[in-house]
């Protein structure tokens, strides 16, 4: 069960504002995508003889692609960082090589402004000829059918539900950043693992009134529901009547405090966060924080004094890691080199990038759109050199890896820093699970 589930509340956000604006069995390890790839730098990447390759946006000497992102949009968010890892990471191809005797271009950065998603994605396709499109990192993705009818590759950032298919519509040229399945109603263990690791028994969830968000309290409510007894904890308060843009949710922290709540999870956009934060601190409600959002180290230095001792979780191994992994080190040097900043949005497309590569690896010389996809579809660990907890993608697209597993990279807030906890050397994931009647936990690489 991956992270995208919370992560599509900031899209939520957007599509709220809009509306009221208008009234471990890993079986197949394929090619080097899977052990080398994700910033390993490219070894194999520049060999492979140069054939005639007849397909949108390839030339002798370019493979053509473009990307699109909400760079523009009301949440402040950095959603054009996107076009920084692209670029980085076919920069590092290039250098070597490229592939095939191909350099990859990424001739296009559209910003859709928010609204403009199926507008621009259609420029893509027919005014800038690309190959594929990458990276996507939109708040609104209104133009995946038209990707999806046409049959296009596409990688980016998986927080809309247009990523997922299923068996009638299996999707299977959209390729998230750690799986395309989103399912925010699922019941996992690592959050009743995580209260009973902190010794909390009192469970707070806050939710908007609108789908995306009272699902995911709904999948909180279902996770304490399986897992609580074995985690001694049960949802003592849960409200998903709110709001969006609600400036005063001392009812709501009243009422957690009266019930007793040790533990608050929200599933709504960093600023109601904030606000709820600041009036528990006023109430003087002592609780710890699941924030869904807050992997930004900038939000932490204007709010972490908010949120010490609090929990971010992520699909990837977080930059602070002790001990990197070889494609995380790879790609912050590649930051650096570049004189930027690493951000979650430069990742995920530096981990779209790497995906696209090692599909046209696997695919061979003689290459096309539809050899890509299918390549990409018989990987079943693909972990981007280990920034990845692995991805199946032969189910990728439409169920969860794992109905009894979860897995991901935890940190801590503190002194406004990300502390990573619950790792060893060499496995930074944690993973946790039921065992007959108790949650139980692991390490994997």
């Amino acid at each position: 069960m991956r992270s995208t589930r919370w992560q599509p509340m900031l899209a939520l956000a957007v599509v709220m504002l809009l509306a009221v604006a208008c009234s471990n069995s890993k079986a197949k390890v394929t090619g080097t995508s899977t052990t080398t790839g994700g910033g390993s730098g490219p070894p194999s990447t520049a060999s492979g003889k140069k054939v005639a390759v007849d397909a949108p946006g390839v030339t002798d000497t370019e493979i053509r692609v473009g990307g699109v992102a909400s760079v523009e949009n009301p949440l402040g968010g950095s959603y054009g960082d996107a076009f920084v890892g692209a670029k980085a990471y076919f920069d590092m191809v290039n250098d070597a090589g490229g592939i095939y005797g191909r350099k990859i271009v990424l001739a296009a950065q559209r910003d859709d402004k928010l609204a403009n998603n199926k507008v621009q994605i259609q420029g893509l396709l027919t005014q800038d000829n690309v190959f594929a499109v990458l990276p996507v990192a939109s708040l609104l993705f209104t133009g995946a059918q038209t990707l999806v009818d046409q049959g296009v590759p596409t990688f980016g950032w998986t927080i809309n539900p247009e990523w997922q298919g299923s068996p009638e519509d299996p999707r299977s040229n959209l390729f998230g950043q750690a799986g395309s399945y989103l399912c925010f109603d699922c019941d996992a263990p690592l959050l009743p693992w995580l209260a009973k690791e902190v010794g909390a028994h009192k469970i707070g969830v806050l939710a908007y009134a609108v789908p995306q968000s009272a699902d995911c309290a709904d999948g909180v409510k279902a996770s304490f529901d399986k897992f609580g007894a074995a985690a001694d904890a049960e949802l003592a308060f849960l409200d998903k009547s709110l709001a969006f843009g609600g400036a005063d949710y001392s009812v709501q922290v009243s009422k957690m405090k009266d019930a007793g709540v040790d533990f608050v999870a929200t599933c709504m956009d960093t600023n109601a966060v904030v606000t709820v934060a600041k009036e528990m601190k006023k109430q003087r409600l002592d609780a710890v924080h699941s924030l869904p959002n807050a992997y930004d180290q900038s939000f932490l230095e204007e709010f972490g004094d908010l949120f010490e001792g609090s929990y971010v979780r992520t699909d990837f191994v977080q930059f602070e890691a002790e001990e990197k992994p070889k494609g995380l080190q790879t790609y912050l040097d590649a930051m650096e080199k570049a004189g930027k900043d690493p951000s979650e949005n430069s990742l995920v497309a530096w981990l779209n990038a790497d995906l696209f590569v090692a599909g046209l690896r696997d695919a061979g010389p003689d290459f096309s759109r539809q050899k890509v996809i299918d390549a990409i579809n018989e990987m079943t660990d693909y972990r981007a050199d280990g920034i990845l907890h692995g991805v199946d993608w032969t189910k990728g697209h439409t169920q969860r890896d794992s109905e009894t597993e979860t897995c991901q990279f935890v940190s801590e807030i503190r002194d406004s820093k990300f502390d990573p906890v619950f790792t060893k050397p060499g496995k930074p994931f944690l993973c946790t699970a039921i065992e007959g009647d108790e949650l139980i936990s692991r390490y994997d690489p």
